[in-house]
């Protein structure tokens, strides 16, 4: 069972996380004792100056330096480990509660969408938020950009990756781990295209021989001189001290601008530099330069950042400009690749949508892949919604093909609504590339147009009615270039009985000239009677309710013909509205 991989998952991480924490712990008490120990050898230094109590203070800041960079290290792991148990508990949770936790896609709606209203791709409890597992800023609106703008010619290579990325959980909670370490907003995005596209001016050959030469230059004159008591070199070697901090001080405000301004830098760069190595082992056809090019940026920024430790900066700075020398390598791996990182953060993004992909069809094994045809055929089997708990789900069959179009019809509540979504998002799953809600389908995969649920624009003054005429007017246009797969519920709710009645048959017809393959639920009977002119085009479907024992109920089963129970009456006169 799904859950129990997740239980089994969330032990391991588990264990994982106390193991490192444990290791955190004894690196952080390391780092107190060699601080103190760097401590006590600058002071014996000051105190009574000497050549081995300076290669002692050196070594101790080489030591602790050290020790910062495997602390880091461990504190990353220990996170990503973190992670995978937050990210076991939520599966847990999605499963047996229902319980969405991710991002609903709601910033990425788009007005006048030809379906992302209508079936409720975008939101609250949407497809988007029942699909989503990706947590940078790309992933997520190449997830929406996916669902928004399907692709026909992509079927077939998405649906071979989710199929290979399904059973591979481990692969993929790690890679998810390591991308939710990316600060997720649209500003650490818009910051690091800002850093990547600014100016780069390295420094001039003068001045980095000038940070070669003159800490030698202090080192010599510090050894000869207080080695055999040169007064002369002495001064030479206090001058030099005051030189090269000056000197180091003028480009600390360069190099804390450099560090991109961001906090959990290291965290961030060394899980980007994860998640590209990860598309790279698995993904062989991807750029391999890629992670060791981040990695590289990493350490620059890492190192970087230890200039505000002044105990290890300056007389590390002092003796060397390592700081600077760093700056100077950051400058120039800025120059070289920064108008890289774009496409590198998009391949992270593209590759989240597809772990959210097959964290779908891994949650869903009973769902399956439709086999696609270009016969202009849609077949579903047992077909049923898929954000429908499958202890609740109901699920049909329909087969459009020679009667490329079906008349619903059915009583208030008996499910035309639903089920006219539940044929939207199988279809958009399709397209997507994604297994399907059914236990067999068979799909041309044709472009989706919709026109269920309008509302009034105050802010336009459009009215309900005219916003649905305009959507229609979009459907048929697009139908003019290409056939399409349409579905209509209800249409021209705004005007009377007898108006609605001939304008729905004219669009019917129109929609049968222009090829149109989909279903129109109405509750007009007489619309029905088309089926009797076009007997090889339409075909009638209903859904019906029962009373028993004075209840009414509702079975949500596919029928053949039209409807025959009404039940507004029933339960006005239930209600006591009527009598």
């Amino acid at each position: 069972m799904t859950t129990n991989s997740y239980k089994e998952k969330l032990s391991e991480a588990t264990q994982q996380y106390l193991k490192l924490t444990k290791q955190y712990n004894q690196i952080s008490f390391l780092r107190l004792a060699e601080m103190l120990l760097i401590i006590w050898s600058v002071y014996k230094l000051i105190k009574a100056p000497s050549v081995v109590m300076g290669l002692f203070c050196m070594l101790t800041i080489v030591v602790f330096l050290l020790l910062i960079v495997k602390h880091k290290k461990i504190s990353a792991l220990r996170s990503i480990a973190q992670t995978k148990i937050r990210l076991n508990e939520q599966e847990i949770t999605f499963l047996e509660q229902h319980t969405f936790f991710t991002d609903n896609g709601k910033d990425f709606q788009e007005e006048n969408h030809p379906y992302a209203y209508d079936l409720d791709i975008l939101g609250e409890h949407s497809l988007y938020h029942y699909l989503n597992r990706t947590h940078t800023f790309l992933g997520k609106k190449l997830l929406a950009k996916r669902l928004l703008s399907p692709s026909s010619e992509d079927i077939i290579n998405t649906q071979e990756q989710i199929k290979a990325l399904t059973p591979d959980l481990s692969w993929r909670q790690t890679f998810t781990a390591y991308a939710q370490q990316i600060d997720d907003s649209k500003d650490f995005y818009i910051k690091l295209r800002t850093w990547a596209g600014s100016t780069v001016k390295l420094l001039s050959k003068t001045m980095q021989y000038t940070l070669i030469v003159l800490p030698i230059f202090l080192i010599i004159s510090l050894l000869i001189g207080y080695g055999n008591d040169n007064e002369l070199l002495k001064s030479v070697g206090k001058l030099l001290i005051t030189v090269n901090l000056l000197l180091f001080f003028s480009f600390i405000g360069k190099m804390t601008k450099e560090k991109l301004g961001f906090e959990r830098t290291y965290t961030m760069l060394y899980a980007f530099k994860e998640c590209i190595a990860q598309v790279e082992a698995r993904f062989p056809e991807k750029n391999k330069q890629a992670s060791a090019k981040i990695a590289q940026l990493s350490r620059l920024l890492d190192d970087l950042d230890n200039v505000s430790n002044i105990l290890v900066s300056i007389p590390l700075n002092l003796f060397s400009f390592y700081h600077v020398h760093r700056y100077q390598q950051l400058l120039q791996w800025k120059a070289q690749y920064a108008n890289c990182i774009e496409e590198w953060l998009e391949s992270v993004g593209e590759t989240e949508v597809l772990c959210s992909f097959a964290n779908f069809s891994y949650n869903n094994p009973e769902f399956v892949y439709p086999t696609l045809n270009n016969d202009y055929e849609i077949a579903f089997e047992a077909v049923g919604h898929p954000l429908i708990p499958s202890e609740h789900r109901i699920t049909n069959d329909i087969t459009l093909g020679e009667h490329a179009f079906v008349l619903l019809t059915g009583s208030n509540m008996s499910g035309k609504s639903t089920f006219l979504r539940t044929l939207g998002v199988n279809m958009l799953l399709t397209l997507v590339g994604l297994p399907v809600c059914a236990r067999k389908a068979n799909v041309h995969p044709l472009r989706l147009l919709v026109s269920m649920r309008l509302a009034d624009s105050l802010n336009d003054g459009k009215s309900y009615f005219f916003a649905e005429i305009n959507r229609i007017q979009q459907i048929m246009e697009t139908l003019e270039d290409e056939r399409c797969f349409v579905l209509l519920d209800e249409v021209l709710r705004g005007t009377n009985s007898e108006d609605k009645q001939y304008g729905t048959i004219k669009i019917i017809e129109r929609l049968l000239s222009l090829q149109a393959l989909g279903v129109l639920a109405t509750h007009d009977i007489e619309v029905c009677k088309l089926t009797e002119q076009y007997p090889h085009q339409l075909q009638n479907k209903c859904f019906e309710s029962d009373i028993t024992n004075g209840e009414l109920t509702f079975d949500y089963k596919l029928r053949e013909g039209v409807c025959q129970n009404k039940n507004a009456t029933f339960l006005m006169k239930k209600l006591g509205i009527i009598r």
